[in-house]
């Protein structure tokens, strides 16, 4: 089985460390739209975060760029996330960093653990932008107004 070139600690630190969006990012979403930020942390750490949003689900995805592992992932649906202890995690959900997931299920893709909203911090909410800004927040980005992102009218 492959190594993971990432501990829980490091994991948590990275999604605590201050971070900055690299570029101005504006858009008005229709249905099933998608999207990415990068985001920029001390050292010149890199980060990605992923957005999909759709009438039936919404999804953020924040990665880093060196291993390219999910540090967090948050789910607004009805769909589920089996666990390796074989827990299904349904409905709203946020997928944190996990060594022991990643060894347990043994499938050398699985990094990350799910667990139901409200998780920490996270909120339990449907609602796309209140889900972004307390992403935002959670994550420690200290420039939230360099995003700008608007819904299609007919879709709220």
């Amino acid at each position: 089985m492959k190594e993971l070139l990432l501990t829980d600690s490091e994991a948590k630190a990275l999604i605590k460390i201050i971070k900055a969006i690299a570029n101005k990012h504006n858009r008005i979403l229709t249905n099933r739209s998608s999207g990415t930020i990068n985001l920029v942390g001390k050292h010149d750490t890199r980060f990605i975060l992923n957005y999909f949003y759709s009438t039936t689900s919404k999804v953020f995805h924040l990665r880093e760029t060196q291993h390219n592992y999910t540090l967090l992932r948050i789910n607004l649906n009805n769909k589920f996330h089996k666990n390796a202890n074989g827990e299904k995690v349904w409905g709203n959900r946020v997928n944190i960093f996990s060594e022991e997931e990643y060894y347990q299920k043994g499938d050398e893709t699985t990094h990350y653990k799910a667990y139901p909203l409200p998780y920490e911090d996270i909120l339990n909410t449907d609602d796309f932008l209140d889900m972004l800004d307390n992403l935002l927040n959670y994550t420690n980005v200290n420039n939230p107004e360099n995003i700008a992102i608007n819904i299609q009218e007919d879709l709220l």
